[in-house]
């Protein structure tokens, strides 16, 4: 089958296309997708680099993203039948630590995801658990459903299950013009909260208004916490920070006394100096967030699916130029969200 793989990390000229990558056989509990679409992540970008503390066996198929058609099941399998329409949640649970046995598969101790520890969906087909399938509802599209696994996964739970996101609140959002930055400007909205958007291009501010943003910041026209504190004196109640090292200091310092900050990228390193006595004398809170729940994704595709949400996309290519859409996404020519079209 086709496939892109990385056969050895580097940058994005070691990704190749190749005709005769090895088919996907289901296990007794497993389906094989026919991928219709796939979306270019951050994720795919570390990946292929070299996932910190993660060895990665090669060559490998990346791609947390998975959507398209059952095409065979496991003799086990009855909860998706052939010819399903369905999107992959992309987190894997061993289902025997105490974490999986009380309730929070999401935090599993040996957890593994497809497109890191499992080939994902750069590929025609994929092997996945039938129990990580959700049947897409009619009338949303393939191309529109491969935005949601990671980036629509991660900025739903980030903001309604772990921050909780209240109505009237305040939230800042880094990378606002990105895939994960553009569903967190909805998202925001959606909640009854207000949102700034933060961007490095005043031409991208129409697009963020239009999804929602009620003020743009432009972090090139100086520190991003003072143009925040001259729009709100009191500081933000939650900053959504999809960039790391960077920006951690300037994230905290533009909390009010009780905000939180959420974490959910390393891109701009992946370490970064704290202040203790900020966090404590200003009462704050550090929320890491990686993916999501399961139920969370099965939100985002009914907010998919009413209209609520409307994936900001750039362009969809196809699976060949993947190479040009991991580099679109490494040097910022792009809004919202990359998609390959297998």
């Amino acid at each position: 089958m086709r496939a892109v793989i990385i056969p050895r990390h580097g940058g994005a000229e070691v990704l190749a296309l190749v005709q005769d990558f090895p088919e996907p056989s289901p296990t007794s509990r497993e389906a094989v997708v026919r991928v219709a679409a796939t979306s270019v992540n951050q994720m795919d970008l570390l990946v292929r680099n070299g996932y910190p503390n993660r060895a990665i066996p090669l060559p490998h198929v990346p791609g947390g993203d998975v959507v398209g058609t059952v095409e065979s099941v496991g003799e086990a399998v009855r909860s998706v039948e052939v010819g399903d329409r369905v999107l992959v949640y992309p987190l894997l649970s061993c289902g025997e630590c105490m974490l999986c046995r009380t309730g929070r598969p999401n935090l599993c101790s040996n957890w593994q995801t497809v497109g890191i520890h499992h080939h994902g969906g750069y590929a025609e087909k994929v092997a996945v658990p039938a129990e990580n399938l959700i049947r897409l509802p009619a009338g949303v599209e393939f191309e529109a459903a491969a935005t949601l696994p990671v980036a629509g996964l991660t900025a739903y739970h980030a903001l309604s299950t772990v921050a909780r996101l209240e109505p009237g609140e305040l939230a800042v959002v880094w990378g606002a013009a990105g895939g994960l930055g553009s569903m967190a400007v909805q998202l925001v909205k959606q909640l009854g909260a207000r949102v700034v958007a933060v961007t490095s291009s005043t031409e991208r501010r129409a697009v963020l208004e239009k999804l929602g943003a009620d003020a743009v910041v432009d972090r090139l026209k100086g520190p991003v916490s003072e143009q925040i504190r001259k729009l709100t004196p009191e500081g933000a109640d939650l900053v959504f920070d999809t960039i790391g090292g960077a920006t951690y200091a300037e994230s905290l310092s533009m909390l009010r006394n009780g905000g939180r900050l959420v974490s959910c990228g390393i891109l701009g390193g992946r370490e970064a100096a704290l202040n203790v006595h900020m966090v404590y004398y200003h009462h704050l809170t550090v929320l890491g967030v990686f993916l999501g729940t399961m139920n969370d994704m099965t939100a985002m595709i009914e907010l998919l699916a009413k209209g609520s949400i409307v994936p900001l996309i750039d362009r969809v290519l196809p699976l060949e130029q993947a190479a040009e859409g991991q580099r679109m996404l490494e040097t910022g020519r792009h809004v919202g969200k990359i998609v390959l079209r297998i």
